[in-house]
């Protein structure tokens, strides 16, 4: 007979998360690069300075720290919240490129 032991449905959370994790990087990881690769095509055709790439950057080096921070958080019991933030940062993050790039399409 099995026994209840909670280490196990900790694990196996923390398994799930990471993966959970995984995608959703993959996911803004392959938006940046789309971006990069446009923000590449609209400085040759608009002359544009390499500063049209910041917030590429930005999102490309900021992205690791939230996973971090909802890492920490999950550990802290907080799993609920910690799955939403992860889906509420990576969305902002897409709307926010996506804003990006439809203002370099304007110029």
């Amino acid at each position: 007979m099995q026994y209840y032991n909670d280490k196990d449905n900790q694990t196996t959370s923390n398994i799930i998360f990471m993966i959970f994790q995984m995608f959703m990087t993959f996911i803004v990881y392959g938006f940046i690069y789309t971006s990069l690769m446009a923000v590449k095509i609209t400085i040759v055709k608009y002359n544009l300075t390499f500063m049209t790439y910041l917030p590429e950057v930005i999102s490309f080096i900021a992205y690791p720290v939230i996973l971090y921070k909802t890492r920490q958080m999950f550990k802290k019991d907080k799993r609920l919240r910690a799955v939403a933030w992860v889906m509420g940062w990576s969305s902002l993050i897409i709307v926010f490129l996506y804003a990006h790039l439809s203002q370099l399409i304007t110029v």
